[in-house]
């Protein structure tokens, strides 16, 4: 009985000694730091927040970037003071029309050869997203005046008795030039 007990000792300490030896790596930031004078500082975990650009951004939009070298703007036929916008897929063109001379009111509109600007109306503009004037049935699109930066148009529809104003920027709007 002895020697069964000697070489269950004997086991036992060969086998603790053969363990591998292996650092636990501890792998969680510290956020609490301590100064010499004893105070602790709490370290605030900072999760930066994303910094979005506004969707409606004219020359940038993250998605859809236009290069001014192929800048289309809309027409405006001098002789009926209609306003066109052709449909040009060789063109960048994003132009809104909104409910006041102000780019933060309403978007009334939106003429634009991006089709994530148009398909399902992503802005949610009252007379919806089109690639071109042509696009909108029964509606014709006149000149009235110039606003300060912006141009005043008014979209009559057939079915309607008064138009509608909307405004665009000016940058987006050029008179058609005379032969």
């Amino acid at each position: 009985m002895k020697g069964i007990i000697t070489a269950l000792i004997i086991v036992t300490f060969l086998g603790c000694r053969n363990t591998p030896t292996t650092e636990i790596v501890n792998t969680t930031t510290d956020t609490l730091k301590t100064k010499k004078d004893g105070i602790a500082v709490v370290k605030q975990d900072r999760i930066p927040a994303k910094k979005t650009e506004k969707k409606d951004t004219i020359r940038n939009d993250k998605e859809t970037q236009m290069n001014e070298a192929f800048f289309q703007k809309a027409m405006i036929n001098l002789s009926d003071s209609s306003l066109n916008v052709y449909e040009n897929i060789r063109a960048d063109y994003r132009i809104f029309g909104y409910e006041k001379p102000d780019t933060s009111s309403r978007k009334m509109i939106l003429f634009s050869v991006f089709t994530s600007d148009v398909k399902n109306n992503p802005y949610r503009c009252k007379f919806g997203a089109y690639y071109s004037s042509g696009a909108m049935h029964n509606t014709k699109i006149k000149y009235i005046k110039k606003t300060g930066a912006f141009v005043e148009v008014h979209l009559i529809k057939e079915s309607d008795i008064k138009p509608t104003s909307v405004y665009m920027l000016k940058d987006w709007v050029e008179f058609e030039k005379r032969n």
